[in-house]
């Protein structure tokens, strides 16, 4: 009797997205949601959005931005590990980020998948997903899917949770403030709806990005019990940090300096915080001033310009982990709102936070344009300082995330080296 080979779910699914792939190169934009059609189809022909009856649960969660966001999605990976104590929890991160989860003991496995490398439109960044599914997770049959983002660039992260083959797609659509104060019935956006099968819509009363991640839990009748965040380094990454401040004065307060910020605009300008240091010098303090090539200048420029026994210059000498286990050594940090504050504040070091922020600053939209209400110092010490005003245009023009509209330091210049001096003795005082 002849016998017949049927090809695994994974092989069969690879070969129908190479010949889609093929028709979407060829086709014009407007007709790409039919190709997302023909694919879940498929999806749903060999099995992949069948509910999975018995064996090990697969989880998958996709993050894959940056640091600072990573730090504050850590108490989440723990409170859906504590939901899912016997599932086997893949997460996916950025290549960036991929050091500071690597020892996370709440998942099982660590990928790295770069959503900007060489992808112009969105058939290549489909076609990228779809390859590093085929070659990580197709095999895995995934009961479910998280992708926490709420709002920036979310997309690649949802389009992955969908291409991945997840039987539940968890998380915020795309444009998740879009009908925020909207009471009438709402008009599904199908393309949402076809990648997220559970579509969360953020909650009124909610701004810090933390509690927006551990919504995804909440709102989905899971329990969190605990909502701090965590780091994840090893014991070799403290024995290099141990090796590195060893020669620090031991009865100097030790603080960390924060120079870094994702845009320019967010980072205090170097000359002005210089003025403050030489002022805080005069205490019984040494700075330690981590970060990477970026923050390379700025570092240097401080060196130079306060007493040698009182800096100790770490930029591009540490890896992640190492500045994590550095950062948590420390007894103050003092910088711009950045991965490496978010680093300092889950380690529970007392933080002065420099914002772009101003004070004055109209309260439109808190909980998507404030930078400082969604990305706070989490549950630590802090003193936050934030200039009084908008600046010249950035207080008509119309209201932009963070509230500065310059590309360079602008709206935070303001704040004074006096600012710095008398913020920092009232945190010494918390």
């Amino acid at each position: 009797m002849a016998t017949y080979f049927t090809a695994p779910a994974h092989e069969r699914l690879n070969i129908f997205f190479g010949e889609l792939f093929r028709e979407m190169r060829k086709a014009p934009p407007q007709t790409h949601g039919q190709f997302l059609l023909r694919a879940e189809q498929e999806f749903q022909r060999l099995g992949y959005r069948e509910k999975i009856s018995a064996g090990v649960e697969n989880i998958l969660i996709v993050r894959i931005d940056a640091i600072g966001d990573m730090i504050l999605m850590s108490g989440f990976l723990r409170e859906l590990r504590r939901n899912f104590p016997q599932a086997r929890i893949t997460l996916v991160v950025s290549p960036l980020v991929y050091p500071i989860v690597e020892f996370c003991p709440y998942v099982n496995e660590v990928l790295a998948f770069n959503k900007n490398a060489s992808r112009r439109n969105f058939v290549e960044l489909m076609e990228s997903i779809a390859i590093f599914c085929r070659e990580h997770l197709w095999q895995k049959k995934f009961s479910a899917a998280f992708s926490p983002q709420c709002g920036g660039d979310n997309f690649p992260g949802i389009l992955m949770a969908w291409l991945s083959g997840a039987r539940e797609r968890i998380g915020y659509d795309t444009e998740p403030y879009k009908n925020f104060f909207d009471t009438t019935p709402k008009k599904n956006n199908t393309l949402n709806a076809l990648l997220l099968n559970r579509m969360l819509e953020p909650s009124k009363t909610l701004t810090f990005q933390t509690e927006k991640h551990f919504y995804v839990l909440t709102a989905n009748g899971y329990k969190v019990a605990q909502n701090h965040m965590e780091l994840f380094y090893g014991a070799a990454d403290i024995q290099r940090a141990d090796e590195l401040l060893e020669n620090l004065p031991a009865d100097c307060k030790k603080i960390v300096l924060g120079l870094g910020a994702g845009d320019a605009n967010r980072k205090y300008p170097v000359e002005k915080l210089v003025v403050a240091l030489r002022e805080l010098v005069k205490k019984n303090l040494v700075f330690v001033i981590v970060g990477g090539k970026s923050e390379l200048d700025a570092a240097n420029y401080i060196e130079k310009n306060l007493p040698p026994e009182k800096i100790l210059n770490l930029v591009d000498k540490t890896t992640l982990r190492e500045t994590e286990a550095v950062i948590s050594r420390m007894d103050y940090y003092i910088g711009n709102d950045s991965g490496v504050m978010h680093i300092a504040a889950a380690a529970k070091i007392p933080v002065l936070a420099i914002y772009r922020e101003a004070v004055d600053r109209q309260n439109v939209f808190p909980q998507y344009l404030s930078e400082f209400l969604n990305f706070p110092p989490w549950q630590t010490k802090s003193v936050v300082l934030r200039p009084a005003h908008q600046l010249d245009e950035c207080a008509t023009l119309p209201h932009c995330y963070g509230g500065c509209h310059h590309v360079e330091p602008h709206c935070i210049a303001q704040i004074t080296p006096q600012e710095i001096v008398a913020g920092f003795e009232r945190l010494q005082t918390l």
